[in-house]
């Protein structure tokens, strides 16, 4: 068909309606002449809507000032490429428009601007999403805790961020480009080599490695690697590395103390173990399992009722039901049928899941009591002395064993009252006078006397003195039998003392198995429920770190346990063969406070000394010297904030006893909730302040091995007194 204006008009006119591009023609103040039919398929417009309206009315605000400068370009020039800018569709939605102008006012037909108008949106999108993406890579890899590099394919550092420099501790510019290798200890090279080349083919990696710093040092990383591709090509080798050295240190430290503590509880001649929820054992010592008769294996896993069906009759399955559903630790003893006549004394504690059970057999320390008790009652009846009185009670006669026993001889007593030549210093005057008040009476005495012998030796006698009546019904004579019981006296003060050692003893034992059984169990099961942790979560996440933090703490919390252990022990060890010296109790306060200087220089203080009647004591004077030093650094710790301390020693020696005093003017404390505490094992009472409640105890542990008491007087707001009281004959109390 052959062109006509007509077929020409509508043919520029359908390509106009349905181009990609948005023709338009707008004059120099940018009003439309002339808008394309394509705007209809582009922005939603008709073209008439537009034409004769400021293209500026559609463009954004902030596009104004660039395009409004682009139209005067074109003006004076010949054409103007513009930026992509946005303009508003018919929708109200932002597109975003690449456009240029043409200037054709010197053509008729045309007589404005031309321009050529395209959507650009998706575009203008990609490229800020690719912006926003390489933003946050960059932001990544340059912020990122770990260090982050990137290594080209001939292995050399070509990007590091700034926690590689401190990891290595080589500045950036001698790391990036260097080799790898340069950095790797001798022993890992292999390793390292094999890594970078397995990752440049296409693999991810972790590995360890040890690395050699400036110093000489040697540090280990935790490296994680991983290929960079680009178009399905290897290009460079990325890796994120974290310092590690710490871990493996911890790593060892937990595993020795892990070993110590097994070594403690497999040695330890008592039985402990602990079941879970379901009464099932989940840790047996070697002791347990030779008690019972079983291997571990077959214990571990089993339930405790299951194997040992008639525990459930017993007051110790009640008592483990019990601390399973209260949580409270309980301690008790029962006797078994497992061994005859066996008597154990049970403590059982509660776990998280289940329960921790010690328990000891102490069937032989009672037979070994009741043992005492009757070599005690026959050593009373060993010998027996006569004697013969009128009736005021003066001696007519005495036995040879009376003369043997006392040296004192017939010719010695006829005639004179017994308490003339037999009382002493010591002799109870209350005894005296209630047998005086007996004879006098006429009545029968019987009781328990301390008399002297000739050469001034003790003896005990237990006296019963049976008066004699003539057939008037009057006291004719008194006859005395005198039952030397000096050696069951001496074994009766034995056996007190064996009571308070066994007290003691027992006491230790309780505070070692709370030791044991909680401050070293928790530590414990804290630190295997850590490493499962560590074990189930990614090195590189936020819960592995605070895993191994706490890792961390429970090592050091375990480690302040077992030298608490130590310490205590070393006191107990050390108290069976203590060196004795006159100690000067003013030149020992001197002592003591220049040592705690370091500690007093840092607070405001006074301190005030008070020695009377020149107190010398005989003691062990490094322990008198830890007693005073842990008790002027309680008085540091809990002094009042807003006060000065003011600390105040003193000491006096009297006849009978030597007392010192420690005072302050702390907070103090509530006796009525702290007095049966107070000198035990981990006990705190007040919160906010250090320590581990081990100060009072190693103070209570000392003065018993130097055969001192101590009391206690304090209220909340006004201070506290300590008061030591040593026997002045301290040297025969510690030798006995």
């Amino acid at each position: 068909m052959p062109w006509n204006d007509e077929r020409e008009n509508n043919f520029f006119l359908a390509l106009l309606e349905n181009s990609t591009d948005l023709i338009s023609i707008i004059d120099a103040e940018g009003r439309y002449s002339f808008v394309g039919g394509s705007v209809l398929n582009i922005l939603g417009y008709q073209p008439q809507e537009m034409v004769g309206r400021s293209a500026f009315e559609y463009v954004h605000a902030e596009d104004i000032g660039f395009t409004t400068l682009a139209l005067a370009d074109a003006v004076t020039k010949a054409s103007a490429l513009l930026p992509p800018f946005r303009f508003r569709a018919k929708s109200g939605e932002w597109r975003w428009i690449e456009a240029s102008i043409t200037n054709k006012t010197d053509v008729d037909q045309i007589k404005g601007f031309v321009t050529n108008s395209r959507d650009v949106t998706d575009y203008v999108m990609e490229e800020k999403l690719k912006d926003r993406s390489q933003a946050h890579y960059e932001s990544l890899f340059y912020n990122h805790p770990d260090a982050v590099f990137e290594l080209n394919a001939e292995g050399v550092f070509v990007r590091v961020n700034k926690t590689v420099s401190q990891v290595l501790q080589y500045p950036d510019e001698e790391i990036l480009g260097s080799h790898f290798q340069k950095f790797v200890h001798k022993d890992n090279m292999a390793t390292a080599t094999q890594a970078f080349i397995n990752t440049m083919g296409g693999n991810s990696e972790y590995l360890e490695l040890s690395v050699v710093r400036p110093s000489g040092e040697v540090g280990t990383l935790g490296i994680t690697v991983f290929p960079v591709l680009i178009e399905s090509q290897v290009v460079s080798l990325q890796g994120i590395a974290k310092d590690i050295t710490l871990q493996k240190k911890y790593t060892l430290l937990v595993t020795e103390q892990a070993e110590l503590l097994n070594n403690i509880m497999e040695r330890i001649p008592q039985s402990f173990y602990s079941l879970d929820k379901d009464w099932s054992y989940t840790y047996v010592n070697s002791y347990y399992a030779s008690y019972v008769g079983k291997s571990k294996e077959e214990l571990i896993g089993s339930c405790i009722w299951e194997l040992f069906p008639e525990c459930m009759e017993t007051q110790f399955y009640q008592e483990c039901n019990k601390v399973a559903q209260s949580g409270l630790s309980v301690s008790f003893e029962e006797t078994v049928g497992k061994r005859d006549d066996s008597v154990l004394s049970f403590q059982i504690y509660p776990l998280a899941k289940g329960v921790s059970v010690h328990f000891e057999d102490i069937t032989e320390r009672k037979r070994e009591s009741d043992r005492l008790e009757k070599l005690a009652l026959v050593a009373s009846k060993t010998t027996t002395c006569v004697m013969v009185m009128d009736a005021a009670c003066r001696m007519e006669w005495v036995n040879e064993a009376f003369e043997d026993l006392t040296g004192f001889t017939l010719a010695d007593c006829f005639g004179r009252e017994p308490q003339e030549l037999l009382a002493g210093e010591e002799t109870s005057a209350k005894t005296l006078k209630k047998l005086k008040k007996k004879l006098g009476n006429g009545q029968a005495f019987k009781g328990e006397v301390l008399n002297y012998a000739k050469d001034g030796r003790k003896i005990w006698f237990y006296l019963e003195i049976t008066p004699i009546y003539n057939k008037a019904g009057q006291v004719e004579k008194f006859i005395a039998i005198r039952t030397d019981i000096t050696e069951r006296k001496q074994r009766e003060q034995d056996l007190m003392r064996l009571a308070q050692d066994l007290f003691q003893q027992n006491r230790d034992l309780q505070q070692f198995s709370y030791m044991v059984s909680h401050n070293l169990r928790a530590p414990a099961a804290n630190l295997i429920g850590l490493t499962d942790i560590l074990q189930l979560v990614g090195k590189n996440s936020i819960m592995f770190d605070e895993a191994l933090l706490r890792v961390r703490e429970s090592a050091f919390k375990l480690d302040h346990v077992i030298r608490d252990m130590n310490q205590v022990l070393s006191v107990r060890e050390g108290s069976m063969s203590l060196d004795l010296e006159e100690v000067d109790l003013r030149q020992l306060f001197d002592e003591v406070i220049a040592a705690m200087q370091h500690k007093l220089s840092k607070i405001r203080h006074t301190v005030e000394l008070e020695v009377r009647n020149q107190a010398v004591l005989r003691t062990n004077k490094a322990y008198l010297f830890e007693v005073l030093k842990q008790l002027i650094s309680n008085a540091i710790r809990f002094r009042k904030a807003q006060e000065p301390l003011h600390l105040k020693l003193s000491a006096v020696k009297t006849k009978k006893k030597v007392e010192l005093t420690v005072t302050d003017n702390g907070i103090g404390m509530d006796m009525e909730l702290a007095k049966d505490h107070i000198f035990k094992l981990y006990k705190k009472f007040h919160r906010g302040y250090k320590g581990r409640g081990a100060g009072l105890y190693l103070v209570k542990t000392y003065l018993d091995a130097l055969h001192g008491s101590i009391k206690v007087v304090s209220e909340p707001g006004c201070g506290t007194t300590f008061s030591i009281k040593f026997k002045s004959n301290a040297k025969e109390s510690i030798h006995h």
